[in-house]
This record gives C-alpha cells, sequence and structure tokens, in this order.
C-alpha cells in the first residue's frame, strides 16, 4: 500500500461528502407549489440535479484515482498468469 492510500471504505470523510451529495440529489429542499423558476425553459430543480450529478461523477472518480489501494487487484492479476 502508497503511503497517504488508505481504503475508502475506511475514510470517513469520503462518506460524509457521499451523503451530502446525495442529500443535494433530491429536490426535497425546493419550495413546494407554486411557478416554478425556469432557464432557458429548464426548471431550476432539474438544473441543480445535473449539477450535482456532475459532482458526484467528480468525486468517484477523485475517489477512485486518489484513494483506492491497487496493489491487490495487481498482485492478483500477475498471480493468474
Amino acid at each position: 500500500m502508497q503511503r497517504g492510500k488508505r481504503e475508502p471504505v475506511r475514510n470517513y470523510k469520503i462518506w460524509v461528502v457521499f451523503g451530502i451529495i446525495f442529500i443535494l440529489l433530491n429536490p426535497w429542499y425546493f419550495p413546494a407549489g407554486g411557478e416554478p423558476v425556469l432557464i432557458y425553459g429548464v426548471p431550476l430543480w432539474a438544473l441543480v440535479i445535473m449539477g450535482v450529478t456532475v459532482l458526484l461523477s467528480l468525486h468517484i472518480t477523485y475517489v477512485i484515482r486518489y484513494h483506492w489501494d491497487e496493489s491487490d487487484e495487481i498482485a492478483d492479476r500477475e498471480e493468474d498468469k
């Protein structure tokens, strides 16, 4: 295992960010009823969800790139050859 890398399952900060992102993916925090705010014909809540989805993708990419330990997987692949 490289120095500074831990399994993402054991890093609580990663899970806190995932929790916040999943809370933001649900549009329950927008006011109910009334006239929806439209931007170029698209409701604001839909744009927010699309933006948070991009944020989720970026966070997953960050976790895989900087926190995922691939040394065990590489060793398993070499043993299979």
